[in-house]
């Protein structure tokens, strides 16, 4: 195992998973990598509140501060015969302190019913940001070899319209780990993506750019590397939750480094950097690295490490700000939901003190 980092961060329910398999046919096997959004109280909010909570009147101490809808990968077990389990997009919700309000008994998104489709086999990992009136859910379509970036789009985070596979170069290779950005900068939208392209150690976050949410997305490069670590075979990075708008075109971004340890074992850790988009070149997209800092969380409970799988995953996909806090929804021993935060002062104090280079050593 690595070693974390000295940013105190708080596991929360008492460092037991916030969501975990039921008897649901889709559900029945894993609830892990989700993504997190928060929907503060407004005029605009409460009508999506109402209607994701069921109650006409939301007017209580439990919705006072809003909701948080928690979007989780499902598994369903393996039919017999089959190699492979399939995935769904399950629906939670959460007060903004991690209290759990209702869980959907049915699946939002699905994979298609065709065997030869895209998603046939996974709606994996989606990643959800609010632009304007409408909200876009990043998913790997996984049909049983290729593996894809795919986008969904709604207005109320209940009912998902699948738009098929993105629009653009980024889908020229397996790809995944997509996540866009919650605003235009600079007249643009960009999106951080993974392609798997070339040996596991050379797959990194890039960047690209388009018009329009929807595309048609141009790459521009890669943006983040992994480090070398003299305790890992293999190391690489993708991309994490919706990154969190600081000032100035400056994002605070978390991303996680995966590991093929020594030891033998598969390891995926949180990490966080901070995006300047002041410093931002198409012919140098990785000059928007201002600081990152590895590694912030580890897997150190029973619940994150995976013994029987030699697998332990610290993997985090949602995240939300909330009263100076930033709260972290995470993916934990390839089975459940987790919820941790840190206080984002102190993350950002530091992240400040952090080594803010980007480059790296390649091994031999």
């Amino acid at each position: 195992m690595l070693k974390p980092y000295s940013v105190p961060i708080q596991r929360l329910n008492g460092g037991k998973p916030i969501i975990t398999p039921k008897n649901n046919w889709w559900e029945n096997e894993a609830t892990t990598n989700a993504a997190a959004f928060y929907l503060e109280r407004s005029a605009t909010n409460d009508a999506i509140i109402k209607k994701l909570t069921s109650m006409e009147n939301i007017d209580n101490s439990r919705l006072k501060n809003g909701v948080v809808a928690v979007h989780y990968r499902a598994l369903s077990k393996k039919a017999p015969g089959k190699q492979h389990s399939r995935s769904y997009v399950g629906l939670a919700l959460f007060t903004p302190k991690v209290e759990l309000l209702k869980r959907y008994p049915k699946p939002l998104i699905l994979p298609s019913e065709n065997s030869k489709g895209y998603d046939y086999l996974g709606v994996e990992d989606a990643r959800i940001t609010r632009i304007g009136d409408n909200f876009y859910a990043l998913y790997c379509g996984f049909d049983g070899k290729n593996m894809r970036v795919c986008m969904a789009i709604s207005k109320d985070l209940i009912n998902w319209k699948k738009l098929g596979l993105v629009r653009g170069d980024i889908n020229s290779s397996n790809n995944k780990d997509a996540v866009l950005f919650p605003e235009k900068i600079g007249g643009h939208y960009f999106m951080m993506h993974r392609p798997m392209v070339g040996n596991v150690s050379d797959f990194s976050i890039h960047l690209a750019m388009s018009n329009s949410p929807i595309g048609v997305w141009k790459n521009c490069g890669m943006v983040l590397h992994s480090f070398e670590n003299s305790a890992c075979k293999d190391s690489w990075v993708g991309a994490g939750s919706v990154p969190i708008p600081l000032e100035d075109k400056r994002f605070l971004v978390f991303y996680h480094t995966g590991n093929y340890l020594k030891s033998g074992k598969r390891e995926y850790d949180a990490d966080v950097a901070i995006f300047n988009f002041q410093n931002f070149s198409p012919d140098n997209p990785a000059g928007i690295v201002e600081k990152r800092l590895e590694h912030l969380m580890v897997p150190e409970t029973d619940w994150e490490k995976n013994n029987r799988l030699s697998l332990d995953i610290v993997f985090p996909e949602g995240s939300y700000e909330y009263h100076g806090e930033i709260y972290i929804i995470y993916g934990a021993g390839e089975r459940y939901v987790f919820a941790a935060k840190v206080n984002k002062k102190t993350l950002l104090e530091y992240l400040e003190k952090s080594d803010n280079s980007n480059s790296f050593v390649k091994s031999p």
